[in-house]
């Protein structure tokens, strides 16, 4: 998995968390990009929100997933392109998580992606 490039924007850490804007990962192989939809929707149950597949572009070859429900502080939106690039953005607020839970993201997203 060292071939996977991580890029986050993050607006706030300290000791315990992290308030997290975006982050991207970047493989240089790609993989199927519906199996990768499946799993994000499966894996990724511990952001506070249930996620959900909205749009599948054949076309584009894209994935788009949201937050079934928003709430108050925004949702969260993942974009998948060509199987081998994956954005998880947090719109509206940026998305506090403790330093556990971000490494268990960005873990989980590398084995996904």
């Amino acid at each position: 998995m060292d071939d996977i490039k991580v890029t986050a924007d993050i607006a706030a850490t300290d000791q315990l968390g992290m308030l997290l804007n975006r982050v991207q990962l970047q493989a240089l192989r790609p993989r199927d990009l519906k199996k990768q939809a499946a799993a994000i929707v499966e894996k990724i149950d511990y952001l506070g929100s249930e996620l959900k597949v909205i749009e599948v572009d054949g076309v584009s070859n894209a994935v788009q997933i949201r937050s079934k429900k928003p709430t108050a502080e925004g949702y969260i939106e993942i974009i998948l392109r060509g199987g081998n690039y994956l954005s998880l953005e947090s719109k509206g607020s940026p998305l506090h998580l403790s330093k556990s839970v971000y490494e268990r993201l960005i873990e989980d997203l590398k084995k996904i992606l």
